[in-house]
């Protein structure tokens, strides 16, 4: 029995402060179990002086016996390894691989979007799959020949799928640039001119000029993506996924930082 309204007004008022209480894209509360549960809820943040205050906002109408603040390694990326060969890759732990974007990522039934990643010229199954929201919109919009740094669980091989990594956190390290060809314009009117076979030139359906020296035109389309690091919503995130809002907060933890009336160790550091 926990209002969900001040779970949000919560969330805004300590933003920095305290993370994944919520999450805005489904307008979901992330800090309140889903089943039977004896822990009525649970907020992430900073200091054990973030967490306390924030608690303190949310309004709950039922009894509660206790309350413990406590040091978690929640929000660390404490289970994504370093950099890993593909030789290393192991069904159902997690990975941390480098490589390039090798084929247009597709949508299959279900909504989930796959692309092939060439790493240390091994190709390497990638997935976005339908939980994770519109970080599939991202996904999508990866070209043939950009640069990653993905991290993420393997899933075992089935029959129609090779080990594959679902994603957890994707790094654009270098996009390319989107080159695309088009038929040139007519000088008279403007319009796309149309082939008149392999070397014979183009001619204009509307005015029906004939340039028979013309060739494609090569041009550079801006991309819709910009180099950064990229994460599913909260709601698709593992406890340990460290949030946007918590890079630059690394290791900032001190005994000192907690006051002496707590008698407890911090939050995350």
């Amino acid at each position: 029995m926990v209002d969900s309204a001040s779970v949000f007004r919560m969330d805004e008022e300590t933003r920095g402060r305290t993370f994944s209480n919520v999450d805005w894209e489904r307008r979901r509360v992330l800090i309140t179990p889903r089943g039977p549960d004896p822990i009525l809820l649970g907020i992430r943040g900073e200091t054990a002086e973030d967490v306390k205050g924030a608690f303190r906002q949310v309004t709950i109408q039922e009894e509660v016996e206790r309350w413990v603040v406590f040091r978690t390694n929640q929000g660390t990326d404490m289970h994504i390894p370093p950099d890993q060969r593909v030789a290393t890759l192991r069904p159902r732990r997690p990975t941390t691989l480098c490589g390039t974007v090798t084929n247009k990522p597709n949508d299959i039934h279900g909504g989930h979007v796959f692309f092939q990643l060439d790493a240390e010229r091994e190709n390497v199954c990638c997935a976005a799959y339908e939980p994770s929201g519109n970080f599939r919109s991202t996904v999508r919009k990866l070209e043939v020949g950009d640069y990653l740094r993905i991290s993420g669980g393997i899933r075992p091989c089935t029959g129609k799928r090779p080990l594959t990594v679902n994603l957890e956190r994707l790094e654009i390290l270098n996009l390319t640039q989107k080159v695309v060809q088009s038929n040139p314009l007519c000088p008279m009117c403007s319009k796309h001119m149309k082939s008149m076979g392999r070397n014979k030139g183009y001619r204009c359906e509307r005015c029906g000029l004939r340039e028979t020296g013309a060739e494609q035109v090569t041009s550079t389309l801006p991309r819709e993506l910009e180099q950064g690091l990229f994460l599913p919503p909260p709601r698709a995130q593992r406890h340990l996924t460290k949030p946007l809002s918590r890079y630059g907060h690394e290791k900032v933890w001190t005994p000192s930082a907690v006051g002496s009336f707590w008698g407890l160790g911090s939050l995350v550091a």
